[in-house]
């Protein structure tokens, strides 16, 4: 139970104080309590979101170009920069990159980019883009196995496999001026020029053809010649192989045409000498003593006379 200045209790004491404070008091508390209550309104009756519907142009861009065109420079601009294109159509164009940050967490940037014409020409329109960004974490899923018992059933163990998966932890809309605004100036580099007509237009692309087939005949001439060039060097090749090969030929016939003759020659030699020494010989045998004849064919001895 609360006290009063003068140290005496209070019952339902606001009944109490109310009865015996002076008039002054009384205002200043109805006021105060008054304040109370409209604060309180005030605070339940905030906005539950922070959306003002502003007109910034934060996530709007004007061209002077038709709507295909914007949305294929969208297109462009989110491939230079590494985007994976989820859909590309002449009114809109989806997105999206991955992010690896610290701690096992993973980000993924969208972006949405819608292409609407003005005008009756057709040679203008807005680009409306906004991005999400979205937080995910690893979330390891363990699975126990179940073992069967035949006295106690079914009974879950404490080892199984684990599956890692993303788990969503956030996702918001990015609202920066800077971000969308180099975006749009990215954009505008891939944009054609003012006032290009489509017959210009179809005039660069046909260019552009024709110098892609020029390049394309000029490599497959180049590609021709290398291979004229590498046939002609695999024939001179077989060519100087062809005449080694012949030479080492020649050579071998030289040279077993001199082991030939050598073979004759010495033969011959030998014979020479064969019939040498048989002249030899005979030579010998017709002058060895006890023959009867010299080496003139005649007696070596004079017939003996006999005297009277």
């Amino acid at each position: 139970m609360a006290l009063d200045t003068e140290g005496r209790g209070r019952g339902k004491g606001d009944r109490w104080f109310m009865a015996t404070a002076n008039p002054y008091l009384r205002v200043t508390a109805l006021v105060s309590t008054c304040a109370v209550v409209v604060l309180a309104g005030c605070a339940s009756d905030k906005p539950k979101y922070a959306e003002t519907f502003s007109d910034k142009g934060t996530y709007t861009r004007d061209y002077p170009v038709s709507g295909k065109d914007t949305c294929e420079a969208a297109r462009r601009a989110l491939l230079s920069q590494g985007y994976t294109i989820q859909k590309a159509q002449e009114d809109g164009v989806e997105a999206i990159k991955n992010f690896q940050e610290p701690d096992q967490k993973h980000t993924q940037l969208s972006l949405h980019v819608v292409c609407a014409p003005d005008g009756a020409d057709g040679k203008h329109s807005t680009a409306f883009v906004n991005a999400v960004q979205d937080h995910y974490i690893i979330k390891k899923n363990s699975t126990s196995a179940g073992v069967g018992l035949s006295v106690l059933g079914s009974v879950s163990m404490p080892f199984g496999s684990s599956d890692d998966s993303l788990s969503k932890i956030a996702s918001e809309t990015i609202d920066k001026p800077d971000f969308y605004s180099n975006f749009f100036d990215l954009m505008a580099r891939y944009m054609p020029k003012p006032g290009e007509d489509a017959a210009a237009a179809a005039a660069k692309v046909q260019a552009a053809k024709d110098q892609a087939a020029k390049d394309q005949a000029a490599k497959d001439q180049a590609a021709k010649d290398q291979a004229a060039k590498d046939q002609a060097a695999k024939d001179q090749a077989a060519k100087d192989q062809a005449a080694k090969d012949q030479a080492a030929k020649d050579q071998a016939a030289k040279d077993q045409a001199a082991k030939d003759q050598a073979a004759k020659d010495q033969a011959a030699k030998d014979q020479a000498a064969k019939d040498q020494a048989a002249k030899d010989q005979a030579a010998k045998d017709q002058s060895t003593p006890g023959t009867g004849t010299d080496s003139s064919g005649s007696s070596a001895n004079p017939p003996s006379t006999s005297t009277p």
